[in-house]
């Protein structure tokens, strides 16, 4: 059963670092979508692929497991600074290349009515009225970018990221417990300032390897 285990995160983390290659050389470089207005001129864009759309929705099938799935009680140690880094590059990576393979469908598909003509990727010089939909983009992606990271403290589960390096968020009597909305909400803004001062993050630490969002927060994030 262990055996298994490694396999399938192996597994896992092979196929998203496969899709970072593909992104990079292959077709996926342009997916996404974007509104710009310069010069009097708005320049509108949108693209994603067959492929790109297919492992969004694996990655999003994926996700909904792991929302379920729970760490059961267990000898838990501090995570190390770069299993916590390795974790969140996965998550970010993921979680962006999802959500703008699948988000980049609502423009495509609203400008193959507008045109009669279904492409996977498009540009225009100009705006039309059906260009407010990018504002319902923006929010939406964002909204999605930030529910990636909390629902799994509110459900208990895990992100990709954290089920493939084995890390669990506990609290300080050392249970993996689902995080009430405002805790959830006060814990993933803890460890936001926590990413975006990593000097601090490495220097303010305790002799138990906890970071100072840790002890701010009351939850730690553990390996197993």
């Amino acid at each position: 059963m262990r055996l298994r285990s490694v396999l399938l995160r192996l597994a896992l983390l092979l196929s998203i670092l496969f899709s970072i290659v593909w992104a990079v050389y292959g077709p996926d470089r342009d997916i996404g979508a974007g509104i710009a207005s310069t010069d009097r001129r708005t320049q509108v864009s949108a693209g994603t692929t067959p492929q790109a759309v297919a492992t969004g929705v694996a990655m999003l099938l994926i996700y909904c497991l792991l929302l379920n799935t729970r760490v059961d009680q267990q000898e838990f140690r501090i995570a190390p600074i770069w299993r916590r880094a390795a974790t969140r590059a996965i998550d970010f990576w993921v979680s962006v290349y999802s959500l703008s393979a699948l988000i980049a469908c609502i423009p495509i598909l609203l400008e193959a009515r507008r045109t009669g003509v279904f492409r996977w990727n498009f540009q225009r010089d100009h705006g039309v009225p059906s260009d407010w939909v990018y504002l319902l983009i923006v929010l939406t992606y964002l909204a999605a970018f930030i529910a990636y990271f909390l629902l799994p403290l509110v459900r208990r589960g895990q992100t990709r990221g954290g089920w493939i390096f084995r890390l669990v968020t506990v609290n300080s009597d050392g249970d993996n417990v689902s995080l009430p909305f405002r805790v959830a909400v006060r814990r993933l803004r803890a460890e936001f300032r926590g990413l975006i001062s990593p000097l601090k993050t490495l220097r303010k630490r305790d002799e138990q390897g906890r970071t100072f969002y840790d002890i701010e927060s009351g939850f730690t994030v553990m390996s197993y």
